[in-house]
């Protein structure tokens, strides 16, 4: 009988194109996966960055807009600043210049489109260096004041400095134009005080006939005439004048007119001073007026006799005179 050899594959061989094909399968599915993996996380990455982008960018708007707010209430400091200067030199002039010259760099930055971290943080150190820049540009301004109320002050001193006005120190003005008014008006008055000249003093004796006879000699004195001269004054005005004598006995005491009228006046440095009487006067400012007036009083010790007159709030006139 003849024999066949059997023409079918073997199982081996079968079983070993299978697994061929499941390992490439595999190996494709794995590649496959690894494919979608990196994708997915690719996108994520670019989401993640993007994300970061977008917050950087903000954070950077944030610090721009706060950086822009420092330097208007900087600015706002200086405009005030500026609004109290009545007079500048020239450390105040250059301060100025450069203050705008910092605020347009500072600006140039902010206005910029895309502004990097790195120009936010110079704008921030120019904002610093700006205020303080202002703050001394204010303490300039606060020297300069002090300056010129010492100015004022002494220009004060000088106006008055003729005068025994002790009491009226005044406060110099903001207003220099009513300060100005004020001094004026006090020199006008002042320059109406009335003057004396030609001061004398006698002592008279009155015979029964009625003529007089001068001496010195107190136990026969009867009485002492003061006689003076008001001299003109085109800044006076020609009215009735009031004078004020006072008239000091040898042992200090306020001697007293026959029928007087003594009281007591304040000069105009604050200072009290008791009269022994009042006198009025008609006063010509054009030529003068000649003033004479008697004191009689019971007895004249010796010594000295002093005699004070006072107008408009001035000691303008003194003399003595000896009684032996």
């Amino acid at each position: 009988m003849t024999e066949y050899k059997n023409l079918e594959p073997s199982s081996d061989s079968k079983h070993n194109k299978e697994f061929s094909k499941n390992i490439i399968i595999a190996v494709l599915a794995v590649c496959l996966l690894l494919a979608v993996c990196y994708i997915v996380y690719t996108e994520e990455a670019y989401s993640k960055n993007s994300t970061e982008m977008q917050g950087n960018i903000n954070d950077l708007e944030r610090s721009r807009e706060i950086l822009k707010q420092e330097l208007r209430i900087v600015r706002a400091d200086f405009d005030e600043a500026k609004s109290k200067v009545t007079k500048k030199d020239a450390i105040l002039d250059n301060q100025d210049e450069l203050i705008l010259k910092k605020q347009k760099e500072i600006q140039s930055i902010l206005i910029k489109e895309g502004i990097t971290s790195n120009e936010l943080q110079q704008a921030k150190r120019l904002i610093i260096s700006l205020q303080t820049d202002i703050n001394y540009y204010k303490e300039e301004i606060t020297r300069l004041k002090n300056e010129n109320l010492i100015l004022t002050n002494k220009n004060t001193e000088l106006t008055t400095e003729n005068t025994s006005l002790s009491d009226q120190k005044k406060v110099v003005e903001s207003n220099l134009n009513q300060e100005k008014k004020n001094k004026q008006s006090l020199l006008d008055e002042t320059n109406s005080t009335l003057s004396v000249s030609n001061y004398t003093i006698k002592g008279l004796i009155v015979r029964s006939s009625g003529r007089e006879v001068e001496t010195d000699k107190a136990r026969r004195i009867d009485k002492v005439r003061v006689t003076f001269d008001l001299d003109k004054n085109l800044n006076a005005i020609s009215d009735k004048k009031e004078l004020y004598v006072t008239i000091y006995k040898p042992n200090g005491d306020i001697g007293k007119f026959k029928g007087a009228n003594s009281g007591e006046i304040t000069l105009r440095s604050g200072v009290k001073v008791n009269y022994s009487d009042r006198v009025g006067v008609n006063y010509n400012n054009m030529s003068g007026t000649r003033v004479s007036f008697d004191w009689v009083d019971y007895e004249f010790p010796k010594g000295e006799y002093k005699i004070d007159i006072y107008q408009n709030g001035y000691k303008v006139g003194q003399n003595v005179i000896t009684l032996r």
